[in-house]
């Protein structure tokens, strides 16, 4: 059931109704109903089974070593089994065509047929994202910031809330608990204010997203074709498209969430304004981010083996370089991992993964350099120009890592860049039906508007609320008009998947 079609919303409208009309203290059986409901529609019956499990192992390794084990060594043990198990499962659903793939590809190469057949394996709906949360959270209780949940089926909600299920974001369950599981009275605001975060996301994602979508698959569609300047041009609407299509799902699911009053986590932050790469990563998909450095990045400079790297590093190297080796290590650590998690392709390991530390490692070596030659060239770093290069350098080298993602594999994603620097026919006409551009156009500055004014910390939605109330409803009814004449929907359209559902 996809979160832009009539059916969500007729599901949404039904459970809010619902949940109003139950007690308070019992609201939440209402969003497991409903997350279960929604999850079943949504995908194969069976599928069930594999977050049941994830369910099952962690419920009962987080009571475990919370309350059971007294022994360090067993609790350790616990924590190793439960998290290997439901990584185990993610893993073997989502990677288990990488041996075959890779050894039919290497023997082409060689001319040597072994033809080594795959398994297709449907993987359930958000495993991903709820996967990351449950490691997340049984790490938590291992480490004693988090008490284990008793009820299985307040656990079962942490794990399935569907609104996260979607595209995230990954939820943490010390925030989670409090905001699904305390009673909640009727607040027309947050009801309000949820319909208007809906209505902006399905503006991202119908009338920017689903339409830059076509001119996007049309250009890397035929790269040989649409070579020089259109690649270029393609670039920078994937990357458009891209942050449409997952913040426009974010919004929606945050705004989803917010009519039962559940707050959840924002996941980006006006990521185009940054200044630099670093700023970049804090600003998109901030949930992801942060679970990597608390789960993985800062654990590993804390532990043992990283602690005797570093002594020996800056034995050997100096204290300066000593210092940055086992950072730089764990964050290479922590980029791989984020690349696997994309994807099931080496495409997503180099662009997703690679790319980005060899981004940030080459800053944070060339810091020192880089204020050399502007000092020696004279170049003033707080002019509103020096500020406007900054966010396009950062956007160009993002579009570059954007392209490898966007190749169909990782080795033509070379093909693909290399054809920037082909010739551009600009005789050729792009093969497209007819797109509304101007309302692609003025919608995509609204946003960019709406996202200069938060990155100024202006919170757009509470002072719009604060406005006259004739204005707030042309503003509303005008963006709903767009979104219904402009808006990819209607008999004879495929409706585009998020682009982060499917990883």
């Amino acid at each position: 059931m996809g979160i832009t079609t009539l059916n969500f919303f007729i599901f949404l409208l039904a459970s809010i109704i619902l949940y109003y009309l139950f007690p308070k203290k019992h609201r939440w059986m209402v969003l497991l109903a409903a997350s279960l409901v929604f999850f079943l529609l949504s995908g194969a019956h069976y599928l069930i089974l594999y977050m049941l499990f994830g369910i099952i192992v962690t419920y009962i390794g987080t009571r475990l070593i919370d309350e059971k084990l007294k022994s360090e060594k067993t609790k350790k043990i616990t924590l190793f089994i439960t998290i290997a198990s439901i990584v185990i499962e993610l893993v073997a659903l989502r990677w288990i065509n990488i041996i075959p793939t890779t050894v039919n590809s290497l023997s082409n190469l060689f001319n040597i047929n072994f033809s080594l057949s795959t398994i297709n394996l449907l993987a359930p709906l958000g495993i991903s994202y709820y996967t990351l949360s449950l490691i997340g959270y049984t790490l938590d209780v291992y480490w004693t910031t988090s008490k284990a949940q008793k009820n299985i089926f307040k656990h079962a909600l942490f794990t399935c809330y569907y609104p996260v299920m979607i595209s995230g974001p990954i939820v943490r369950y010390e925030h989670m608990k409090k905001e699904l599981f305390e009673p909640r009275k009727f607040s027309f605001n947050n009801v309000l204010f949820g319909v208007e975060r809906i209505i902006y996301g399905l503006l991202k994602k119908m009338v920017i997203a689903d339409q830059l979508a076509i001119v996007v698959n049309t250009i890397f569609g035929d790269y040989h074709q649409y070579s020089g300047l259109y690649i270029i041009f393609g670039a920078i609407l994937y990357a458009v498209q891209l942050y449409m299509d997952f913040s426009g799902c974010i919004d929606i699911v945050i705004g989803a969430s917010k009519t039962y009053g559940v707050v959840l986590p924002e996941n980006f932050e006006s990521p185009f304004f940054s200044r630099n790469l670093s700023e970049f990563w804090r600003r998109w998909h901030i949930s992801l981010g942060l679970w990597g450095k608390d789960y993985i990045m800062y654990p590993l400079l804390k532990s043992e083996k990283f602690q005797k790297l570093g002594a020996l590093c800056k034995e050997k190297f100096g204290k300066k370089i000593g210092k940055k080796i086992p950072t730089i290590l764990s964050i290479l650590i922590l980029w791989l991992v984020i690349g696997i998690w994309h994807g099931a392709s080496y495409k997503y390991i180099f662009a997703a993964g690679i790319i980005p530390w060899i981004y940030l490692t080459a800053s944070e070596l060339l810091t020192d350099t880089f204020k050399k030659v502007r000092e020696k060239l004279h170049i003033k770093t707080d002019t509103m120009s020096y500020r406007i290069y900054e966010s396009f350098r950062t956007f160009a080298l993002m579009c570059v890592i954007w392209i490898f993602a966007l190749a169909p594999s990782f080795l033509m994603g070379f093909d693909v860049l290399a054809s920037i620097f082909g010739e551009t026919n600009l005789d050729l006409r792009l093969q497209l039906p007819q797109i509304p551009y101007n309302a692609i156009t003025l919608s995509t500055l609204l946003v960019f508007f709406v996202d200069y004014l938060k990155y100024k910390n202006v919170n757009v939605l509470e002072k719009f609320n604060q406005r006259n109330l004739v204005l707030k409803y042309i503003v509303i009814y005008t963006i709903l008009y767009v979104i219904l004449v402009y808006g990819a929907y209607g008999p004879g359209y495929n409706p585009v998947d998020f682009i982060y559902g499917g990883f």
